[in-house]
């Protein structure tokens, strides 16, 4: 071929290829062995430490000898030198590899230098010339590249360190936010059942009431928190036929007191009929409780001298729609779009995850969740959910 090269070894000095040349002599019956089925772990160890022994590195050129650290007059010196024992039984594979002429053998490797290991790119074949008593081998520096996997590694395990550590303050916030309210609501009950008690004359049954729903709120605590620690776990949830109005109805019911402290009133206008929708009972009542609790601390923070609440149910095409309408403040344009934002919030003690636990909930349910401002003056989150046929 007309201008081919005439001299290899100048093109490969100017390429920067590292190779050298192993006398792999001696290494025939210790291969054999190596090869004997049910080989004991001891035995095998000994025959690798002495393959890396009677393996000799006989030739390097300049690149290869800087790499290694090795000078050509220390030549020639035992495999062991600089192959780890560890990676003993790839040395063992390459002459394996390489007992047909035509084949090639790769892998990457740490060998060792006098200035501590270095990660390469080892290649191995048998040159025509050389016969079966010696191997060439070519070595390509990874080092660096090595040195990048392994900060990437860690950085990627310092960031999933640090997502553990921020999912755990998002559940730690989430439960304290999801407990309050039916703490607020016990705590509601209970002193009004102390001021029925201390009346000259106690009022039995609206003591009674108010016990009933204390219960029912431990009850709802407790719920809640088995519902977040299960959504911790697993995500997996409890779903079933599920009738809206009664999920409204209870709500309701259950916060009347808590409303009725902040001086709110609320009515119901439930289309009768409503059809059936799939969904978790706990997560959609966490959802209305916020939306409603909201409302009633938007107004009295405030000070609204109305203070109406309305929730509505209706089934819109095949959906069924909640509106939870309120008579307060509104909500500034500017608040809008951030609205469901994690740990955004307009309210001074607010933490910010009441709105994006709803979104998050409705949104796994298969519906929507968006915010409307009420014509006449404060605001409409409407709820939407896909109707089960």
């Amino acid at each position: 071929m007309a201008g081919g090269l005439e001299k290899t070894q100048r093109a490969v000095d100017a390429m920067g290829l590292a190779l050298g040349k192993f006398d792999v002599s001696a290494a025939t019956t210790l291969l054999d062995a190596l090869r004997e089925d049910g080989l004991a772990g001891v035995r095998r160890d000994d025959l690798l430490r002495r393959l890396l022994t009677q393996i000799r590195l006989v030739a390097v050129n300049c690149r290869a000898g800087k790499l290694l650290g090795v000078e050509e007059g220390a030549l020639p010196i035992a495999a062991r030198e600089l192959w780890p024992f560890p990676e003993a039984s790839q040395l063992a594979e390459s002459l394996d590899a390489l007992r047909s002429p035509e084949a090639c053998f790769r892998t990457q490797l740490a060998l060792k230098t006098p200035g501590g290991a270095i990660h390469v790119l080892y290649t191995s074949w048998r040159e025509p010339a050389d016969g079966a008593d010696h191997i060439t081998f070519g070595l390509l520096d990874v080092s660096d590249r090595v040195a990048a996997e392994q900060a990437l590694q860690e950085q990627r395990a310092q960031m999933a360190h640090a997502d553990r550590l921020s999912t755990l303050g998002v559940m730690t916030a989430t439960i304290a936010h999801e407990v309050r309210q039916p703490l607020s609501v016990i705590l509601a009950s209970a002193q009004a059942a102390l001021r029925w008690l201390r009346r000259p004359e106690p009022d039995l049954p609206q003591i009674e009431q108010c016990l009933d729903m204390i219960v029912l709120g431990g009850a709802k605590a407790e719920e809640t928190v088995a519902r977040l620690r299960q959504l911790a776990a697993s995500r997996s949830e409890t779903r079933g036929r599920c009738t809206l109005g009664s999920v409204v109805e209870e709500t309701v019911d259950f916060l009347r007191p808590e409303l009725a402290a902040r001086q709110a009133t609320i009515t119901l206008d439930i289309e009768s009929r409503l059809p059936p929708v799939r969904a978790d009972g706990v997560q959609l009542r966490q959802v209305l409780m916020n939306l409603l609790l909201n409302a009633a601390q938007a107004m009295a923070d405030a000070q609204c001298w109305n203070r109406a609440l309305k929730v509505r149910a209706r089934a819109v095409g095949a959906h069924v729609q909640i509106d939870v309408e309120d008579s307060g403040p509104g909500i500034a344009e500017a608040d809008r779009d951030r609205l469901f934002e994690g740990f955004y919030t307009t309210k001074a003690s607010g933490l910010g995850l009441g709105l994006k636990i709803c979104r998050q909930i409705v949104e796994d349910h298969g519906g929507t969740i968006d915010h409307l401002p009420r014509p006449s003056g404060g605001s409409i989150f409407r709820i939407r959910l896909p109707a089960e046929e």
